[in-house]
């Protein structure tokens, strides 16, 4: 499991939409100092945030100055792809995984760097998360689980015990996917969908129970 918090770290978002404002919203309840976001264009609904300003691009020369004094990085971008290209191109940073604290997470739990656990998120016994998740506000994973690389559990989905997902596959909210199922890479379920069988690689499920949707793309 990942270290617990120093407080007083440095923390840069990468990231300047939704889901970076969220992140930094539960960075700044862990105790991190908050010291700007890094995207292409200058997020003005962000800047100023808990005092964040902005930095430049991600591959700017602010964002490696500011990693080279101690900051730490976390990819704050709903592509799972992008998130993982991200820490690959600042493969010498520290990413930070970003638990927020009303979330409960298992001392037996394995988080790797990277993650995001939102809100009143439930990771139980032995799940393992894999590096750049998320787990969503609201979102369970049970017992056992393993989240591959760079996947995100929308918010208020329920991962029952022993589920495997691959990596840089979406779980859409409020979805169940029940005991022992193993949903391979790149695939997608529907909001709301109950996932009664194995999901293939690549698919799309919707429905209750969850079936393959007929105009999905492989």
């Amino acid at each position: 499991m990942t270290s617990q918090t120093t407080r007083s770290e440095s923390l840069i978002i990468l990231g300047g939409g939704g889901h970076a404002a969220v992140v930094a919203e539960s960075a700044k309840r862990m105790g991190l100092v908050l010291v700007s976001f890094a995207a292409d264009q200058e997020p003005k609904d962000l800047c100023g945030l808990h005092g964040a300003a902005w930095c430049g691009p991600i591959a700017g020369e602010r964002v490696a100055s500011l990693l080279a004094e101690g900051a730490v990085a976390h990819a704050a971008v709903g592509d799972g792809a992008l998130r993982l290209q991200w820490m690959s191109a600042l493969a010498s940073a520290r990413f930070k995984a970003i638990i927020d604290p009303s979330a409960i997470v298992s001392v037996s739990a394995q988080i790797a760097e990277g993650v995001f656990v939102g809100p009143r998120a439930i990771i139980n016994a032995r799940a393992t998360i894999e590096a750049a998740v998320i787990v969503n506000s609201g979102a369970i994973v049970e017992h056992d689980c393993i989240i591959g690389r760079g996947s995100h559990v929308s918010p208020g989905a329920i991962l029952c015990g022993t589920v495997t997902v691959g990596a840089l596959t979406h779980i859409g909210a409020g979805a169940v996917v029940l005991p022992g199922i193993r949903i391979g890479q790149r695939a997608r379920v529907g909001a709301g969908a109950v996932v009664t069988k194995d999901v293939d690689d690549g698919s799309t499920v919707v429905g209750v129970p969850a079936n393959a949707r007929a105009d999905a793309v492989h």
